[in-house]
C-alpha cells in the first residue's frame, strides 16, 4: 500500500529539484536571453546578419525562418524552467470555487461604479483646484 500513496515523478526533475536548484534560474535566465536575440535577430533593426557563408543565412527568408526557431528554443526555455512554478497553481484551479454568473456581473458592476465615482471626483477636484492653481502660478510669474 504505501507504494501506491507515493506521487510519481520524474528522476530527473526530482534530481534536479533536490541536487542543482540554481539550474532552474539559469534556464531561465538563458532562455530569455536565447528569446531576446530571437526578436532581435527577427527585426533586423538591431542585430543584422549580413556577412556569412552558411546556407542557412542565404536570403532573408531563411534568417526570419532561423529567428522564429531561436525564439521558440528561448520560449521553450523559459516555460520549461518556469513549468515547476506553475505545476501547483494549475492543481489549485481545480480547487477554486468559480463565482455565479449572477454574483460576477454583481462584483463588476460594483467595481465599475466604484471607478466611475473615483472619476468624478477626480473631476470635480480638478474642476475646483484648476483655476485656483492657475491664478497661484499667474500672480507669481506677475
Amino acid at each position: 500500500m504505501a507504494k501506491k500513496e507515493e506521487k510519481k515523478t520524474s528522476k530527473v526533475m526530482e534530481i534536479l529539484k533536490t541536487e542543482y536548484p540554481f539550474e532552474g534560474m539559469l534556464l531561465a535566465f538563458v532562455g530569455l536571453l536565447v528569446l531576446l536575440l530571437g526578436v532581435y535577430i527577427y527585426e533586423a533593426r538591431v542585430l543584422e546578419i549580413t556577412r556569412t557563408d552558411w546556407a542557412i543565412f542565404s536570403t532573408p527568408l531563411r534568417i526570419q525562418l532561423f529567428s522564429i526557431l531561436i525564439i521558440l528554443v528561448g520560449a521553450g526555455a523559459v516555460l520549461y524552467a518556469l513549468l515547476p512554478f506553475m505545476i501547483p497553481g494549475f492543481k489549485e484551479m481545480n480547487r477554486v470555487s468559480w463565482p455565479t454568473r449572477e454574483k460576477m456581473l454583481n462584483h463588476s458592476g460594483r467595481v465599475l461604479g466604484f471607478i466611475l465615482f473615483l472619476g468624478l471626483i477626480f473631476v470635480i477636484y480638478d474642476a475646483i483646484f484648476n483655476p485656483i492653481f492657475s491664478w497661484l502660478i499667474g500672480v507669481n510669474n506677475g
